[in-house]
C-alpha cells in the first residue's frame, strides 16, 4: 500500500491539508501521513522527514506565500529546498503554492487554494497509480487552479 505525505502550514489562510486529504480519500485507498509546520520555509525538512522517517512514497507540500516581494523570495527559497529534497531522496514532492496576490478577493483566493490543491492531489494519484494518464496529458496545457491553457495549434 502506498503512503502519501501531506505537509502544510499554519501561515496559509485555507486548510489546504484537509482539502488534499479529502480529495485523495475520495479517489483511492492509501495511508496518509500529515505534518503541519509554521511556514513555507519549513516544508523541505517536513517533506524529507515524511519520506525518510515515515516511509512516504510521495509528498504534497502545501503553502501560501504572501503577496510581497520578500514573500516571493521566501517561496523561491522553499521551492529550491523542496527540489533538493526530491533529488536527495529520489522521491516526488508536489509543490502546491498559492500566492496571496493570485486572487482578486478572498473568495477567489479560497476557491483557488481549494481547486489547485485538489487538482494536484489528483496528479499525485496519477503519479502513483495511473502514470499513463499523465503521458496522455503531455503537451495539453494543463493548469491547476485556473482554467487549462490548452495545447498550441500548428
Amino acid at each position: 500500500m502506498f503512503t502519501i505525505g501531506i505537509a502544510d502550514t499554519t501561515f496559509a489562510r485555507y486548510n489546504m491539508g484537509r482539502a488534499a486529504i479529502d480529495e485523495i480519500q475520495k479517489n483511492v485507498s492509501v495511508q496518509i501521513k500529515r505534518v503541519t509546520v509554521p511556514g513555507i520555509k519549513d516544508l523541505p525538512v517536513a517533506a524529507k522527514k515524511l519520506i525518510e522517517e515515515e516511509g512516504c512514497n510521495i509528498v504534497m507540500a502545501l503553502g501560501m506565500p504572501g503577496g510581497k516581494e520578500k514573500d516571493k523570495m521566501c517561496a523561491h527559497e522553499a521551492s529550491q529546498g523542496l527540489i533538493m529534497v526530491q533529488l536527495m531522496t529520489n522521491t516526488h514532492i508536489i509543490e502546491v503554492f498559492v500566492h496571496e496576490d493570485e486572487g482578486k478577493d478572498e473568495k477567489e483566493l479560497a476557491f483557488l487554494m481549494d481547486r489547485r490543491t485538489r487538482e494536484h492531489a489528483i496528479n499525485v494519484i496519477k503519479l502513483l497509480f495511473k502514470p499513463e494518464k499523465l503521458v496522455r496529458e503531455a503537451g495539453t496545457g494543463q493548469r491547476q487552479g485556473f482554467e487549462d491553457a490548452g495545447p498550441l495549434k500548428m
